[in-house]
């Protein structure tokens, strides 16, 4: 039952954190960037212990009965979006890569004021740990829970220090001007499409 319960944990995140989102895009181009990439990993990593936990221990309710709250969460999660990739889209236009200036001068302010607006601003991670597994969660017996969240945990960890880490050993070919200037664009991309997706469940 233990077991079991487990590798639910384990499979159930997988499947939710591993389909490229803004999270995901975020730090793998830490990653290349290698400006505190252990550090971002760590710290969604992190996050989601505590999210998940939430979601498992009775968080699922509280957003089920106050919609409201995730509401809120994607239009301020939309609207960072959409200044995050208008970033982008201005140094992928203009070629101004920040590679070699964030190596240097580090930055690590603005990189935890970034990583902890993709975390806590993005309603997916909401949806996923708190709302999906709290409600798988709902159905397992209180001896199960501890090992369905340490399921969770273990797909975290081990997949957002695998992408941050691919990340910087891609970094000497991803980190040229061209390949960053591409990277930049996709994201932009990427961001613009997320905000449309997000609002649209809002405003639908």
């Amino acid at each position: 039952m233990i077991l079991s319960s487990y590798l639910s944990g384990l499979g159930l995140m997988a499947g939710m954190i591993m389909p490229i989102g803004m999270q995901n895009a975020f730090v793998l181009n830490q990653g290349i960037r290698r400006q505190h990439h252990l550090f971002v990993a760590s710290f969604c990593s992190f996050a989601d212990v505590i999210f998940m936990s939430i979601g498992v221990w009775g968080g699922a309710r509280l957003f089920a009965s106050q919609p409201w709250l995730l509401y809120t969460m994607t239009i301020c999660g939309s609207l960072f979006m959409l200044y995050y990739g208008w970033q982008c889209a201005q140094r992928a236009w203009r070629g101004q890569s920040q590679v070699a200036s964030a190596r240097t001068q580090g930055q690590f302010k603005a990189v935890l004021l970034a990583c902890m607006a993709f975390t806590l601003l993005n309603p997916h991670v909401y949806i996923d740990t708190i709302l999906v597994l709290g409600s798988f969660a709902a159905n397992l017996t209180p001896e199960a829970r501890p090992a369905f969240v340490m399921g969770g945990i273990t797909a975290s960890f081990a997949w957002f220090f695998s992408l941050s880490l691919l990340g910087s050993k891609l970094a000497p070919v991803l980190s040229r001007p061209t390949a960053q200037r591409i990277i930049d664009g996709v994201i932009a991309v990427m961001m613009l499409g997320l905000v449309v997706f997000l609002l649209k469940t809002v405003f639908a």
